[in-house]
């Protein structure tokens, strides 16, 4: 039993050390039509969908930050929107 207590309680310690994400958080990612600084470094081209044909354009949005999260950029030059709002595209930065 006490082995059982002890395995429990490292378990926990360890758990509670875990490091924090290198890539952003969603809410981190700003959006802008504006041009990145010139000390931003540029990730790519992205873009973002929406799960049905009624999506909206914030759902796209939304999907394009988390693209950009997952590359670790935290600022996207938005570009186009598709005909319909359903997909937008974009570049990702990652900006100090």
């Amino acid at each position: 039993m006490v082995k059982l207590i002890l395995l429990s309680i490292s378990v926990l310690l360890l758990a509670s050390c875990a490091s924090r994400s290198i890539t952003p958080d969603i809410k981190e990612v700003k959006l802008s039509r504006e041009s990145a600084d010139k000390k931003c470094k540029d990730m790519g081209q992205i873009s973002g969908t929406t799960m049905s044909a009624k999506g909206t354009q914030e759902e796209a949005l939304d999907d394009l930050k988390k693209e950009a999260a997952n590359k670790g950029a935290n600022f996207v030059v938005v570009k186009q929107f598709s005909s319909y709002g359903t997909t937008v595209t974009g570049t990702a930065y990652e900006c100090p």
